[in-house]
């Protein structure tokens, strides 16, 4: 469920009060003129999964601002990450986000659509 947050202009989409993650969309596809589906902060508290399952129409890039944990890669395993790192998620890949159990974990997400679905698309660019 996407909320607005009338307080700071930004969307979340997961509950903040349950003290678990924040997630906020910095932008989104018609705002950015490119094949970018989003941009968005996500925050897990320490000892906190985020599921990755049922994005699978999408490209990710991770990138860790803050934190260590591990991406659970469904195919490959559990990757360690740390800040400063990035985390490419190619089509159709899974798995989820685990933070480190003494510290929470800060991400930026950059999801675009796969070059199969963009190519189809007319060109899209800001008006003047």
């Amino acid at each position: 469920m996407i909320v607005s947050s009338v307080q700071d202009g930004l969307t979340r989409t997961v509950d903040e009060r349950a003290g678990e993650a924040v997630w906020r969309c910095l932008g989104r596809r018609g705002m950015l003129y490119s094949e970018c589906e989003s941009f968005d902060y996500v925050r897990l508290a320490p000892g906190s999964v985020l599921d990755e399952r049922g994005r699978d129409d999408i490209e990710e890039v991770w990138f860790v601002v803050h934190g260590t944990g591990e991406f659970v890669d469904d195919e490959k395993g559990p990757l360690p990450v740390r800040e400063g790192e990035l985390v490419f998620c190619s089509h159709a890949a899974g798995g989820q986000w685990r933070s480190a159990a003494d510290s929470p974990l800060e991400l930026l997400l950059l999801a675009m659509m796969p070059a199969s679905v963009s190519r189809g698309l007319p060109l899209r660019t800001p008006a003047e």
